[in-house]
């Protein structure tokens, strides 16, 4: 019986009996391996054959040689660059007794940092925010809620859109060296650092303008330092430019107030030396604080009575800012000067019409009747028989921004002297004022001219129609300072007396 195999089996004894076929499938199984092997071999490890181009399969191509890399060019010539020129204000310490820290900043000025919401992000600063406290009484309401102030004082919700436009167009007018203005730099910059301080910007804590405020105030220190304290771009203050050191001196003292920047204390001290010392004997000043005696017999009648109630008021502006720095011993004069002033003021009122004249009483000049007002409720400290008398003269005017006898410089001193009186003379003023202004004011944010008409000095606010030069800055800074009054000062009648009871702008 045959014994039955497994296929394993059979299948192992058929190879078995096939020796030759087995070692020829093995060998070709070798070589398909080799040949394979060298094949991919050459493919994936050797370099690629770089050969001319034709024929690759002829076997006379000849192997192109390696190409040589192209020589670089040879490397610039560094050589260490001159030193960048940067121009810069010169230092404060020009007038200081001693030796003290530079004040100064290169111009132009960067952009002014971005606060992103969320906090310090991208290493942006966050400016800590002013404390009230450290402020005087007069002005603490600039850094705190301006829009409860002005409602508090039935202001218009609307005013502190127009008062940021207006802060937003001068910083594109601000030239680099820190200055405003075409003609009377220093008036034009004192006009707009005032706006920036009134509103409660100042360099150490205004993310928005702080480079813009820094770089006015360096300014107006550089004019003193080239002048031996003359705010005016002059050396003795020749002429007209009496009402710039005025003014530059005025936004100086508001600066210092704001800032406590003790550098500031001896430009301050120098400029306000000069008022006091070119104050007339009856009171009052006049261009280039001219303190010789008046003439009655001159052919030319501004000699008969040369103080000049528009030049007075600037003074008083000036004289007031700087009795609030409350910088030790600026009193001395401050006072006196002030006191003296009242006296002026008084000899050029008009029972007859309730006005301030231009350097006689009654001679016409109602523009300035604000400007009356107001120096005297700086320094008293509350309204008298004179200033009643005035507010009635302001509240007998109509109120135009097209007419042909709006008067902006008049319009500053009227809005400033009924806000400071309250009563009936605020009320009747308060709607009057903004309307006219909010709706005056151009898209970019300035004013345009006035419809007043050029009819010579004194009698019209020239600059209110002048269309180029410094008309517009000179409109759009008085307009801003007019929308501030409500948060700049507190209104005389909430005060604690100073002194003689000077009271803000």
């Amino acid at each position: 019986m045959l014994q039955a195999h497994s296929p394993y089996e059979r299948f192992l004894r058929r190879i078995l009996a096939s020796r030759f076929f087995t070692i020829s499938a093995f060998l070709h199984l070798l070589l398909i391996v080799l040949f394979g092997g060298k094949v991919l071999f050459n493919k994936y490890v050797e370099p690629p054959d770089f050969q001319e181009v034709g024929d690759s399969n002829s076997a006379d191509a000849a192997a192109v040689p390696p190409q040589a890399p192209e020589p670089l060019p040879p490397p610039p010539s560094l050589s260490v660059p001159p030193p960048v020129t940067r121009t810069t204000l010169t230092t404060i310490t020009t007038l200081a007794a001693t030796s003290m820290p530079a004040f100064s900043m290169p111009l132009p000025a960067p952009a002014p940092p971005v606060i992103r919401p969320g906090g310090n992000k991208g290493g942006v600063p966050v400016f800590k925010p002013i404390n009230p406290a450290d402020l005087p009484k007069d002005i603490r309401q600039r850094v705190e809620d301006h829009k409860e102030t002005i409602n508090h004082y039935r202001g218009n919700a609307s005013t502190e859109q127009n008062v940021q436009r207006a802060l937003d167009w001068l910083q594109a007018q601000q030239h680099s060296d820190g200055t405003w203005g075409e003609e009377f730099h220093s008036a034009f910059t004192g006009l707009a650092l005032l706006c920036y301080l009134g509103h409660g910007d100042t360099p150490q804590w205004s993310h928005q303008y702080g480079v813009v405020v820094t770089n006015a105030i360096h300014a107006l220190v550089a004019q003193a330092n080239a002048h031996n304290g003359w705010l005016t771009g002059f050396d003795g203050c020749p002429g007209k430019s009496v009402y710039d050191h005025a003014i530059a001196t005025y936004a100086l003292c508001e600066a210092y107030t704001m800032t406590k920047d003790e550098r500031l204390v001896p430009i301050i001290k120098r400029a306000v030396d000069y008022i006091v010392k070119g104050q007339r004997q009856d009171g009052g000043w006049t261009y280039g604080y001219d303190t010789t005696p008046d003439n009655p017999t001159a052919t030319d009648a501004l000699q008969h009575h040369k103080s000049d109630t528009s030049v007075t008021g600037w003074q008083v502006q000036a004289l007031k800012a700087a009795h609030l720095t409350g910088i030790a011993g600026i009193d001395d004069g401050v006072h006196s000067a002030l006191d003296q002033a009242m006296r002026s003021l008084d000899r050029v009122f008009s029972p007859k019409d309730g006005s301030f004249g231009y350097r006689t009483a009654g001679d016409g000049h109602v523009f300035l009747t604000g400007a009356g007002a107001l120096a005297k409720l700086f320094w008293l400290g509350r309204p008298d028989r004179i200033v009643h008398e005035a507010l009635k003269e302001i509240e007998s005017r109509d109120l135009n921004y097209g007419a042909a006898d709006c008067n902006i410089y008049a319009w500053y001193y009227d809005t400033q002297a009924c806000y400071q009186a309250q009563g009936a003379a605020w009320v009747w003023w308060k709607d009057r004022f903004q309307t006219q202004l909010t709706g005056k004011q151009s898209s970019d944010g300035s004013w345009p001219p006035t419809g007043g008409q050029d009819q010579g000095a004194g009698k019209t606010d020239n600059f209110g129609t002048d269309t180029t030069h410094d008309g517009p800055i000179y409109r759009t800074t008085l307009c801003c300072l007019m929308l501030e009054v409500f948060y700049r000062y507190l209104p005389t009648s909430q005060e604690t007396s100073l002194g003689g009871g000077v009271q803000g702008l």
